[in-house]
């Protein structure tokens, strides 16, 4: 699947560098919407910082929309967790 990371998910200024790394390395997902297919990732990147990542993905074009990236929230902490639900 391509990834192509759209304007808005520099926002708050994570790179694509640590956009990739977190989501080829995600530590858990969660499934937001489901049409189109909207996913949040929470992970690490390559420096150990936390990330939440929202993506949408074109089942059709087999690509992954990164519309959101940021150090990750309170909200969303507990799914880094070992072991974490989701």
């Amino acid at each position: 699947m391509e990834i192509v990371v759209l304007d808005s998910a520099h926002k708050h200024h994570i790179t694509d560098e640590s956009i990739d790394f977190c989501l080829l390395h995600f530590r858990n997902d969660l499934v937001i919407d489901d049409s189109p297919l909207k996913r949040l990732f929470v992970g690490f990147d390559h420096h150990g910082t936390t990330l939440e990542i929202i993506t949408i993905e074109d089942e059709e074009t087999d690509i992954m929309y990164v519309i959101h990236a940021m150090q990750i929230t309170k909200q969303y902490f507990y799914l880094l967790e070992e072991g974490g639900t989701i």
